[in-house]
């Protein structure tokens, strides 16, 4: 990163700039930060793309599509203001290297390599195809290389720029080298055109730095293009064992070329990325990258420079260089940026190395946090901090609010009494103690998500189900089950079980287009019926749990320009819908339907595509699925990009998202919501962004873990409360680590609170906060979600290397 430069906006929208990634034709890439500590990539277009109200019009589409064409390997967006003075968007920040310039560090690439590149641009380019969308400028520069991973950027803007003033004097419009044949000649660009250019690049990759049709040092553009359409490429530089799949994406016929799907088996023949453990990534890129990341600490980012304003508009006045909101947008509330950081304390026990690398395509990938993109640079495995400990001085303070005036405007009826007194000293996480596992059951790819009961235990993955009983012994599996990778990457359930079937939300045909839901028998794992098709080119189909006997399923799916969502109740016993209800919102992005442990509403969240409120509903699934309330969620949130983190949560609790009768919803602040009316019955009152919460099985006490911006942002708490009053009690806290944090996942069973944070899973003692073991689970899943874990009848289950791993509750070992 560079610093600004004179005349550049020191703000736009919410994000203060802290210096310039860098430039291109569109426009030019700053860092920056939001006041709650979300580090993004801020693209603000060219002045003479601005007055083009063409490009407007297909920016603000491709802006509504990218954001729901993402998946594990894309930046996803998370603000957008196509309607300002100068439009802008902004993606969660990957700290990385892009591909061009890894070529030119290290050369090229070896096979292993380039298979894991393969795979994880296909699995971009396959989340974009199935939303009926086309990236169609993939080159080498528009891939970034991060420790999890591939990542595809820049889709969006691309699209939205074809055909404005840039390509309106005949200029040719995307990169010669990598462009398809169809587009060489002018003709239409199809899905088919992007698995073009992603075998020109991967002949770059491989060939450090040459394309396939560059010949003999390049030559004019449309001499390029005329070998493109014409010519047969040069694969010499490309391994042997992938030749035949690279000649194929290269095949000058569109009706030729491999599906991303296919390209992704393909790749997973003979050495599959997913069954490979080690470091994958160059050494030397491996700095680049630690280096590229060093900008999320809050003081590694020079001041920013004075500059001269943005051309005045009625919503900019002269003296304030920022990018404005759109006119009809809400008013934002301003908050202070987080300070620079003090010299960090003496540093810990040694943990895992910061170049220890996680393999993305082991474990779906990482996914990126509500509150920014999460950094895969190891995590310490808390040992030698002790039992107990002071907070740090200037640590947060820490209580509950009497609930405001409800959504709708109107006070809530039953208003938390503050509390009295001030909660104790926060006590340290991380222990000595290591746990010692009780049994593994091998099982041959990494887990998405662990699910159970007092008969079994089973161990999903994204290919195949296992089930185990709790002694460890297998029972079946493993059974073939196909699941929609962009669902894990949203934190979505996909299997969910009752005392004698198991429900898996999968895909039904081998291109994955088609949704069904299946029963399995729990003893045997054989089908005891299935749906059939419930819906076609569906997203984020999940499982979020079951409701007196029925199965809650959801699905997320694009029409042209409108993204629609589904709820549909299957019954268990026969398989029949009992009733379906559709998103009363007519274009919106993410969801999150809340099941309570009780009751009859649902809770479906969701944070709408085009800027406004993330809104809340209440659905009554005693009723047909009747919409009984909808309204904007509580909290300061008001747009797309800062929804609150109970959309963007990695994982949660199924049932365990109510407490007391009420639900738990995650905004500016930790909220207790009433299933009748959706107004709060109580709210936190501290500094804390929550990213998980649980509530006890009891349904008395709820656990919710985040970011404690107070200090600094650099510590991640555990509080409990009170759930009928919202009364603080105990509080736990990490210890003090710049960089460290990572997106938690928050379990309660058998008296503990167990906290998974990175690929380290603690037991707290419930009743006190007291860290009673750790253990280190292992990189399998990439450090985050898709997060594999269950608590039930006195054990823990989790994923490591080996496979499904149990511990017992006291983590103490056996015989």
């Amino acid at each position: 990163m560079r610093g600004p430069e004179p005349g550049d906006p020191t703000r736009i929208g919410p994000y203060a700039l802290l210096g310039r990634l860098g430039a291109g034709g569109m426009g030019v890439v700053f860092l920056g930060r939001s006041a709650g500590g979300r580090t993004v990539a801020v693209k603000l277009v060219r002045p003479e793309l601005a007055g083009d109200q063409g490009f407007r019009a297909r920016f603000r589409h491709e802006v509504r599509a990218a954001r729901a064409a993402s998946s594990a390997f894309t930046a996803p967006v998370v603000d957008a203001d196509p309607d300002g003075p100068v439009p802008w968007l902004a993606t969660a920040f990957v700290p990385g290297v892009g591909l061009d310039e890894a070529v030119r560090l290290v050369g090229a690439f070896p096979e292993h390599v380039l298979r894991i590149l393969a795979a994880g641009v296909a699995e971009e380019l396959r989340a974009i195809h199935a939303v009926g969308l086309t990236h169609r400028d993939l080159k080498p520069s528009n891939v970034l290389l991060a420790l999890d991973g591939p990542h595809v950027i820049d889709f969006g803007i691309a699209r939205a720029a074809d055909g404005s003033v840039i390509t309106a004097e005949g200029a040719i419009f995307g990169t010669p080298a990598y462009m398809s044949p169809e587009q060489a000649l002018g003709r239409t660009a199809t899905p088919a055109s992007d698995v073009f250019s992603l075998g020109a690049t991967l002949v770059h990759a491989a060939s450090g730095g040459r394309g396939p049709f560059d010949g003999e040092g390049g030559g004019h553009p449309l001499a390029l293009l005329n070998r493109v359409a014409h010519e047969e490429p040069d694969l010499s530089a490309v391994p042997e064992g992938l030749r035949p799949l690279v000649a194929a994406c290269l095949a000058k016929d569109p009706a030729d070329r491999p599906a991303p799907a296919q390209v992704l088996a393909a790749v997973a023949r003979d050495g599959s990325p997913l069954g490979v453990r080690g470091p994958w990534l160059h050494p030397v890129l491996v700095e680049r990258i630690e280096q590229a990341a060093a900008v999320l600490a809050p003081d590694a980012a020079p001041p920013p420079l004075p500059s001269p304003p943005l051309p005045p508009s009625p919503e900019s006045p002269v003296d304030d260089p920022t990018v404005p909101l759109r006119p009809d947008a809400p008013p934002r509330p301003t908050l202070p940026l987080l300070p620079a950081a003090p010299p960090p304390p003496p540093s810990p026990p040694a943990g895992p190395s910061r170049r220890k690398l996680l393999w993305g395509l082991a474990g779906g990938a990482a996914a990126l946090a509500g509150g920014g993109a999460a950094l895969a640079l190891g995590l310490p495995d808390g040992s030698g901090s002790g039992r107990s400990g002071a907070a740090p001085t200037g640590g947060p303070s820490s209580g509950v609010s009497a609930a405001p005036a409800a959504a709708s405007g109107t006070p809530s009826t039953t208003p938390a009494t503050p509390p009295s007194a001030t909660p104790s000293a926060a006590v340290t996480i991380g222990t000595g103690t290591v746990a010692t596992p009780l049994w593994t059951g091998p099982v041959t790819e990494a887990l998405v998500q662990v699910v159970g009961s007092e008969r079994a235990v089973l161990a999903v993955g994204k290919d195949h189900i296992w089930a185990f009983d709790l002694t460890g012994r297998p029972l079946w599996g493993p059974v073939p089950n196909s699941i929609d990778s962009t669902t894990t990457y949203l934190g979505g359930d996909t299997v969910a079980l009752d005392g004698s079937r198991v429900y898996t939300a999968t895909s039904g045909s081998r291109y994955g287009f088609d949704r069904l839901v299946r029963a399995l028998d729990l003893g045997t794992g054989q089908e005891v019926w299935n749906t059939g098709e419930l819906a076609k080119l569906v997203q984020s189909f999940a499982v979020p749990g079951m409701l007196d006997g029925a199965v809650l399923v959801t699905g997320v799916s694009t029409d042209g320009e409108r993204s629609t969502g589904t709820v549909w109740a299957v019954d268990g016993q026969t398989g029949k819908v009992n009733w379906s209800t559709r998103t009363p919102d007519e274009d919106w992005g993410r969801i999150r339907l809340m099941v309570p442990s009780s009751g009859r509403t649902l809770l479906w969240a969701r944070a709408t595509l085009r800027g406004d409120a993330p809104r809340i509903t209440g659905v009554d699934a005693g009723d047909g699925g009747r919409i009984r309330w909808n309204q904007p969620a509580p909290g300061v949130s008001t747009t797309a990009s800062q929804a609150s983190p109970a959309l963007n949560a990695l994982w949660y609790d199924g049932p365990h998202t109510s407490a007391g009768g009420r639900f738990l919803f995650l905004s500016d602040h930790l909220y207790a919501l009433e299933p009748d009316t959706g107004q709060v019955a109580w709210q936190s009152a501290d500094t804390v962004l929550y990213q998980g919460v649980v509530a006890s099985p009891d349904g008395a006490t709820v656990y919710a873990s985040g970011i404690d911006r107070a200090d600094l942002g650099m510590t991640m708490v555990v509080r409990s409360f009170d759930a009928a009053t919202g009364r603080p009690g105990w509080t736990a806290r990490t210890a003090r680590e710049p960089g460290a944090l990572k997106p938690p996942a928050l379990h309660c069973a058998d008296g503990n609170v167990y906290l998974y944070l990175g690929t380290t899973v603690h037991a707290l003692d419930a009743a006190t906060g007291i860290t009673g073991w750790s253990f280190q689970l292992g990189s399998t899943t990439g450090g985050f979600g898709p997060i594999a874990l269950w608590a039930g009848g006195g054990l823990l289950f989790g994923n490591t290397d080996q496979g499904l791993v149990a511990f017992p509750a006291d983590g103490k070992p056996r015989g």
